[in-house]
């Protein structure tokens, strides 16, 4: 055979076939863990936990229907409308773990799996889903996707308006959620012990993302500003300052660029940084953010 006539853009680089074999196995993995944690701790413990897992939840509770039932009909709707706002890559592998993690909770009721039921102590089935699901989301927000729900309403909202702070919007409708289950279960103990699914949820997360904070500082090395530039302002929607700079080994002139960006979107600006081998990029947490962050649509970015 003739080795001209090969196209080798059609050729798929093995790093990236590999990468994709990785993120369904973690997508697996999540999916088998969400429906664990919820089928074997939450359901006979009698709350409800934050997000559509929570509504699902409660609508079980009302209509002895499988929650990974009415998971599917709240998940697969706001998907594909999904599909036309967000990153396409981000909402394939949502909508894999969402099917995923749903059939599993109906095989798991099916099949007579068992339940954990406390028969003293109900917080031990808070804590311990807290960590399960924790581990969950974190794998996910890991490599750029989510479990879905309120997650996916929340990043469509801040595609339409970029300056709002998405961890609020998701705290707001969780907390909505956990006190709209006293309507349920009639007992204030069900808000309590899904607030404290909650807190160890986020410790979980957090720790899995490897950042509690809101917000992380980038500090590039580059010799290519203004096509980081770009990315930085059109596509991360975020500002950013440019700085002179001389390498004290090579004595040459680089560019310096320090932005500050959403913890969630390091995944994507990691990715924009592959685009440039050449380029030296370092991260840290931000402990808070004051000024010219684009809180507001009509703020410069800077």
């Amino acid at each position: 055979m003739d080795n001209k006539n090969i196209n080798t853009k059609s050729i798929v680089k093995p790093d990236g076939v590999k990468k994709e074999i990785v993120t369904v196995l973690i997508t697996v993995i999540a999916s088998v863990l969400s429906a664990f944690g919820l089928y074997f701790f939450v359901y006979p413990a009698n709350f409800a936990p934050a997000g559509i897992d929570g509504v699902a939840t409660m609508l079980q509770e009302l209509t002895s229907i499988n929650a990974g039932i009415f998971s599917l009909i709240f998940n697969i709707p706001l998907l594909l409308v999904a599909w036309f706002f967000l990153n396409k890559r981000y909402v394939i592998y949502t909508v894999i773990f969402s099917v995923l993690s749903s059939v599993l909770i109906i095989v798991l009721e099916a099949v007579g799996f068992p339940q954990y039921v406390a028969t003293t102590d109900r917080i031990i089935p808070a804590v311990f889903s807290g960590i399960i699901l924790g581990v969950r989301t974190g794998l996910m927000l890991k490599f750029g996707a989510s479990t879905g729900g309120v997650d996916v309403v929340a990043g469509m909202v801040q595609r339409k308006a970029q300056y709002i702070n998405i961890e609020r919007i998701i705290s707001v409708i969780c907390y909505l959620i956990m006190g709209l289950s006293y309507l349920v279960y009639w007992d204030l103990n069900s808000i309590l012990l899904a607030i404290v699914q909650m807190f160890v949820f986020e410790k979980a997360s957090a720790s899995i993302m490897k950042d509690t904070r809101n917000a992380v500082e980038f500090k590039i090395v580059t010799r290519n500003p203004e096509a980081i530039r770009n990315e930085i302002i059109f596509n991360l929607k975020h500002g950013a300052t440019l700085v002179d700079g001389v390498g004290m080994y090579t004595n040459e002139g680089n560019a310096i660029i320090i932005s500050v960006v959403n913890i969630r979107q390091i995944p994507e600006f990691l990715e924009i940084m592959k685009k440039y081998p050449d380029t030296f990029v370092y991260y840290s947490d931000v402990t808070g953010v004051k000024g010219n962050f684009r809180w507001k649509k009509d703020d410069i970015a800077k």
